[in-house]
């Protein structure tokens, strides 16, 4: 079987130029509104969040365990879309995500800071954390934005494949809950903003001409692949 994790490393290392357009123009979303506030400690619907990140915390198994401490990255996404990627410009993808997740992030970041609500591992001693747990602000989720911003462009790129890019985007934001560094609203909460996120990138002309450069593809980058 190929392994399409090195056919990632190797054709993005054969490095292009790189790409400067914006494809999240800035303050395109009030994205504090449009999440809107979330459940607060002390509050009922809170206790209800927590209560469910202690649940998922005492029946989850090994291999979910495993599937949480997966990093959020282009390698994550390659099994799916597998051959594939050696027909497109995986140089320019590469980029193409990067840069967009870099400028969502400079957006959600402050979204995160405005509502700051502790991780559940902060205001909860039981709670034990086995995904990346950084004691910073929990609302939204950040991880389930990018894995949102990777199944877009993804499944943009490979619209075959994107009803599968679409479920392993949906398990990374709720494996999030099951990790013990996040509440389910972080969750949905990423959902609703990685969503709106996209619908802004989608309307960019820079986007669309990154879509044109990745697709070209060229045989003279595609190298062999370990079986």
């Amino acid at each position: 079987m190929f392994k399409s994790t090195v056919a990632v490393v190797a054709l993005v290392a054969l490095a292009g130029p790189a790409i400067s357009a914006q494809f999240y123009p800035a303050n395109s979303l009030d994205s504090v509104a449009l999440i809107g506030p979330p459940a607060e400690p002390g509050m009922a619907e809170f206790d209800k969040e927590m209560f469910t990140v202690m649940w998922l915390q005492e029946s989850r198994t090994p291999e979910q365990v495993d599937f949480v401490q997966k990093s959020v990255d282009l390698e994550r996404f390659a099994p799916i879309v597998a051959t594939g990627l050696l027909n497109v410009d995986t140089q320019v993808l590469s980029e193409t995500l990067d840069q967009i997740i870099d400028e969502v992030r400079d957006d959600y970041n402050l979204v995160k800071a405005n509502y700051d609500i502790p991780r559940p591992f902060v205001i909860n001693d039981a709670v034990e954390p086995v995904a990346t747990a950084f004691p910073v602000t929990s609302y939204p989720s950040g991880h389930t934005i990018r894995a949102i911003v990777y199944t877009s462009v993804l499944s943009d790129v490979f619209p075959e494949h994107s009803d599968a890019l679409e479920d392993l985007g949906r398990e990374i934001g709720y494996g999030r809950v099951i990790g013990g560094v996040h509440y389910p609203m972080d969750v949905v909460s990423g959902q609703v903003l990685g969503n709106a996120y996209m619908e802004v990138i989608r309307d960019q002309p820079a986007y669309h001409e990154a879509l044109n450069a990745i697709q070209l593809g060229s045989d003279d980058v595609a190298m062999p692949i370990s079986q």
